[in-house]
């Protein structure tokens, strides 16, 4: 034993009542290690983005919800939504969401299904005008009709009339093969076709299994909805901005496809993300299948969904597109509890995504979103 310990030994008990007694000193004059508090998103900065977006963009108005947790956390309202620019845009203004309406036709037809009142499996033959619509489209010059490239250069094959499809197949875009290629036009004849194998009409479908559970306040279900007035009553104009003036459009009188015809506020979309993940529409096995399959490097498309993979996150998401008229996002994280829905009335929210290929991080809106609330 050296001497320290020997000291130690034996002044043990005066030493640990002089360190007693010292403690409370040391605690006035050492700073307390503490964990932070959790940064709060910043969603003063992301509104800020949004609304200068919109100007960049000649967009009169712009709409967006974040839900989190089952709740929304966050609206914004930016600009007006008349064409003198009197009207500030609010949360009862709508717009037509256009292709944003296929993950909610499609959620509504699987409940149908489920409740038996349809077959997924019905062909899509059972459309009278099936045939002649697949024999025009598959020879024309449309990329997802007659083949073609999407914008990277990579191949689009053209749709095969002899090959047999159903329900179920055009719900998860295989109208042109194995691997999902987008074909808005084939997906449009699916209120036909369940029509025509019996089944009840697309509007009532969308009604009774969709937005009445999910309490869509103020919605059209397409132009000719007789209960859609309070959606038209606040419908935001459409306008196209061509680079220096924005131009007012005319209203699109187009009425409900299982592709697009909806006109809806971001509120209302937000009431049905909160029914769709809570399993009030869909038991939740349907969720959890779309977040857990396996999809290769382009992406995947199913039950009226865009999948991929951003950051090991699972992204579930559809744009929406009305030519000069009007554009749509609407953005999940699942694993984050997370969505994003953003509503126009340009072209603006639009980024001219490929065919074949889930890629919404190159969306200018859709990068800031997750790098500002889905990264760790």
């Amino acid at each position: 034993m050296d001497g320290r310990e020997g000291t130690a030994g034996r002044g043990g008990a005066g030493v640990l009542s002089k360190l007693a007694a010292a403690i409370p000193l040391l605690a006035l004059i050492m700073p307390i290690q503490t964990h932070a508090a959790p940064e709060k998103p910043d969603y003063e900065a992301f509104g800020e983005f949004l609304d200068n977006f919109r100007r960049e963009h000649g967009t009169p108005a712009l709409s967006a919800v974040i839900v989190r947790d089952g709740r929304i956390a966050w609206e914004g309202y930016f600009g007006t939504y008349d064409d003198e620019g009197d009207l500030p845009t609010i949360p009862e203004t709508t717009y037509k969401i256009a292709s944003v309406t296929k993950p909610l036709a499609a959620t509504a037809i699987i409940a149908e299904s489920l409740a038996g009142q349809f077959d997924l499996a019905t062909p899509m033959a059972a459309d009278p005008g099936w045939a002649e619509t697949c024999e025009w489209l598959s020879g024309s010059q449309i990329p997802f009709g007659g083949g073609g490239k999407d914008k990277h250069g990579d191949t689009i094959p053209a749709m095969d009339c002899a090959r047999p499809l159903t329900v179920a197949d055009m719900l998860d875009m295989r109208a042109n093969g194995d691997a999902a290629v987008y074909n808005p036009i084939s997906f449009a004849r699916l209120d036909r076709v369940i029509s025509g194998g019996g089944g009840r009409a697309l509007r009532a479908i969308l009604r009774d299994r969709v937005a009445e559970p999910a309490d869509m306040r103020d919605t059209a279900l397409g132009w000719r909805d007789p209960e859609g007035g309070a959606a038209l009553r606040f419908l935001a104009e459409p306008f196209y901005f061509d680079g220096e003036q924005t131009l007012k459009q005319p209203l699109p009188d187009d009425d409900l496809r299982a592709a697009a015809g909806i006109i809806a506020s971001p509120r209302a979309l937000a009431a049905f993300d909160i029914a769709y993940d809570s399993g009030l529409l869909l038991p939740p096995t349907y969720r959890q299948h779309l977040i857990d399959m396996k999809i290769g490097p382009r992406g995947d498309y199913r039950q009226g969904w865009w999948l991929e993979d951003w950051h090991g996150l699972r992204l579930m998401w559809h744009s929406g597109w009305n030519e000069k008229q009007y554009s749509a996002m609407y953005l999940k994280v699942p694993q984050r509890k997370l969505t994003l829905i953003v509503l126009a009335n340009t072209e603006a929210v639009w980024w001219d995504n490929s065919l074949i290929r889930a890629e919404i991080e190159t969306s200018p809106i859709a990068k800031r979103f997750l790098e500002s609330f889905a990264e760790d």
